[in-house]
């Protein structure tokens, strides 16, 4: 009876000390927490993490901002904040080189090393390889560090990243609106002599540009139902109205063709007739009495060229061509190495470059940089490719075709296209595309 009464007690002992060890185990936890926080290293971690993600929009937010930047290199507020976000990205381990998938990220970094290489070895050989340098750091910089930053970031985060970017070009069209039209203001940093605004950009038909490929950005939100509609129309009216003060025919070509993708990509038997309706009344504003609405500047340099069918009247058209064919000329003498980066204008009977972003790099860094160039950019294709197999990702598709058919064609009218206000409007439909796969397959 005694042994029998032992082996009870012990059988009842046993849960009880199961839950003992138990209870032990969660207070060494727990102390071992307390430590960690009396360190404070999780709180140092949000916070470390908390910083790098702002100083992430702020980037986006400032990129487009050229007037915020030092006076003696080209090295601008956004690239403080892209520096701020590296260097917390590191210390993070928040570095993410598959960006835009595998294959797609392996074709971008491949086309920016031919470029890379192209005007590195034809700088060497110049009569300004220190140039060189500059440029091929500036170009590294521009596609290779900024696209790391945008890897590590959740599909929320890089929406909110659309959402900022897309506020921040509204508020440099709002900026040009007031400029002009409630203080008269000309001939100063954000309007020229003839009545162009060119912002804070401080550049006119690069401002047009990425005015065009925020616009692109704005319609996959609305696309997405991530923005409410009636704002988003206030905002594209606002963007377009700020193109067009612009007075470039680059940034309303490349705007075009954004919007005729996204349009013809969602065609149905519903927006035919209001796709057909916006079709007309474009062509009817250039010749009623509403283009007396339209601003001056485009006015002149664009409806005037329209009217009288002369493209030469189409701004600076004329000179463009002339260095265009002056620059097709050297393309055979250019095929292995250029003269070298930012050699053209020194080479150049009128001492400028020419504005053709795929000649400029074959002439000043050889055929292997214009292909690498060219290479980078279509690689972003994969994603589009990606998110059209998958259920409701054919708007990201429909807007990385459209952003990367507009930004090819606009590299026509283009020089070198190395500062940070390209490649973000650039990925920001492709990176979007790329989360929403990897949240759909997860």
């Amino acid at each position: 009876m005694e042994v029998t009464s032992l082996f009870c007690v012990l059988e009842y002992l046993k849960p009880t000390e199961a839950l003992a060890m138990s209870l032990n185990d969660v207070t060494s936890a727990d102390k071992i927490d307390e430590r960690a926080r009396g360190h404070g290293q999780p709180a140092v971690a949000t916070i470390s993490q908390s910083l790098e993600l702002y100083a992430f929009f702020a980037a986006i937010f400032l990129c487009s901002m050229n007037y915020f930047r030092s006076e003696y290199i080209y090295f601008t507020l956004a690239d403080l904040s892209f520096l701020l976000c590296f260097s917390l990205a590191v210390a993070n381990a928040n570095i993410v080189v598959n960006v835009i998938g595998k294959l797609s990220t392996a074709a971008w970094c491949f086309g920016l090393a031919l470029l890379l290489l192209g005007l590195t070895a034809s700088s060497i050989v110049s009569p300004g390889p220190e140039r060189g340098l500059v440029v091929v750091l500036q170009y590294f910089y521009a596609y290779f560090i900024v696209l790391l930053l945008f890897g590590g970031r959740s599909y929320d985060e890089l929406l909110a990243a659309a959402k900022i970017y897309v506020s921040s070009i509204f508020i440099i069209c709002i900026h040009g609106i007031f400029l002009i039209h409630v203080i008269g203001e000309t001939n100063t940093q954000f309007v020229t002599g003839s009545g162009r605004f060119n912002g804070l950009m401080e550049r006119e038909n690069a401002c047009a540009a990425v005015i065009a490929l925020a616009i692109q950005v704005l319609l996959l939100l609305v696309s997405l139902r991530k923005l409410n509609r009636f704002l988003a129309l206030c905002a594209f009216v606002v963007m377009t109205y700020g193109l067009l003060l612009t007075g470039s025919n680059t940034g309303l070509i490349g705007c075009g063709i954004g919007i005729a993708i996204f349009l013809l990509f969602n065609l149905t038997w519903r927006t035919v007739v209001p796709a057909a309706a916006l079709c007309l009344c474009i062509p009817l504003v250039a010749i009623t009495p509403l283009r007396d609405y339209l601003p001056d500047v485009f006015q002149k340099r664009v409806l005037t060229a329209v009217d009288t069918g002369d493209i030469s009247q189409a701004g600076t058209f004329g000179r463009r061509f002339e260095l265009i064919q002056e620059a097709a000329g050297q393309t055979g003498s250019t095929l292995l190495l250029g003269i070298g980066a930012d050699q053209y204008r020194v080479s150049s009977a009128v001492q400028k470059p020419v504005h053709n972003i795929y000649l400029l790099l074959w002439t000043e860094g050889g055929f292997i940089a214009a292909l690498g160039f060219a290479v980078m950019v279509i690689s972003l294709l994969g994603p589009a490719l990606a998110a059209s197999r998958i259920k409701n990702g054919l708007p990201f598709a429909i807007c990385i075709f459209a952003t990367v058919a507009a930004f090819l064609a606009m590299g026509n009218a283009m020089t070198h296209m190395y500062g940070r206000f390209w490649p973000v409007p650039l990925l920001i439909p492709a990176v979007l595309g790329q989360a929403f796969v990897k949240r759909s397959q997860a």
